[in-house]
């Protein structure tokens, strides 16, 4: 199996879009939330290249403007690879440690899986937050009294970040609900 970055899997969601050059994609890194998967502009030339490597995105070189601009489009192993990734079952500890991977897993859905998909994933993500955020909320209360008030106030707003999370993919699973509902009436 092949080892892909959380970078990795950002760059083949966006170029199963469209295909971009690396100064496309280094923009959209730059001006949007996106950036928090990379801060480092350095960082997406050499992950395109391991990409490349990996079979997984072909580049290929085209004039523009007097320079020779590289562009990239994924192939169709990359294209299984990212919608592998992206559809994998979630777990307890995605929920606990990369909350961030699931949020991009879930940003690329509707362009690459179905809404039947979307659903799944977000019936999942809400079963494995009901579990998890009880337990939260149980040390925090058990062990308040013990914490440094810094500590404890940095503990709830994780629980609530938590508990917001489980609120919101409610809301989500309901609006992917009633618009397949709102489909099958037309």
């Amino acid at each position: 199996m092949k080892t892909i970055s959380l970078l990795g899997y950002a760059l083949l969601g966006l170029l199963h879009q469209k295909e971009r050059s690396g100064y496309d994609l280094r923009k959209i890194f730059a001006s949007t939330p996106m950036g928090t998967i990379s801060d480092s502009p350095g960082a997406i030339y050499p992950a395109l290249h391991r990409l490349e490597k990996q079979g997984l995105v072909r580049g290929q070189s085209q004039p523009s403007s007097g320079r020779r601009r590289r562009t990239f489009r994924v192939t169709t192993s990359g294209k299984r690879s990212f919608k592998a990734w992206q559809t994998k079952a979630i777990s307890q500890d995605d929920v606990i440690h990369r909350v961030d991977e699931l949020m991009l897993r879930f940003g690329f859905m509707d362009e690459t899986a179905d809404p039947d998909h979307a659903r799944r994933f977000l019936t999942s993500l809400m079963r494995e937050l009901r579990r998890y955020t009880p337990s939260l909320r149980q040390y925090l209360k058990a062990n308040a009294r013990y914490m440094p008030l810094s500590g404890r106030l940095a503990l709830e707003s994780g629980v609530r970040d938590y508990e917001e999370l489980l609120r919101w993919s409610r809301s989500s699973l309901a609006r992917y609900t009633n618009r397949k509902k709102g489909a099958r009436r037309t």
